[in-house]
């Protein structure tokens, strides 16, 4: 089977995380001296890809679960070392 091509613009624009996919807010960019302080805070913040689009953005981005989920298996035993060395040290004392 051929390789899957990723959508470039999909790429800069949403990042993958555990529980779905993250991506800026908009109307950030311009025309923010008529916004108020607390919308451009609260705007500042990262937003969630909504439910419903979930399926059409993962498509566009076809090996990022693949990656979170390795890199989730990769945490997931580094902090299993670093619990193991906590432990030996004190044991040793």
């Amino acid at each position: 089977m051929p390789k899957l091509k990723t959508n470039r613009g999909a790429a800069k624009r949403f990042r993958a995380t555990a529980s779905g996919f993250k991506c800026r807010r908009s109307f950030r960019n311009h025309i923010l001296t008529k916004k108020p302080n607390k919308h451009k805070r609260a705007l500042c913040a990262t937003g969630r890809v909504d439910a419903s689009d979930v399926r059409s953005v993962s498509r566009m981005l076809p090996y990022t679960r693949k990656k979170v989920m390795r890199r989730r298996r990769l945490l997931s035993t580094e902090i299993g070392i670093e619990v193991c060395m906590h432990a030996e040290h004190h044991d040793g004392e």
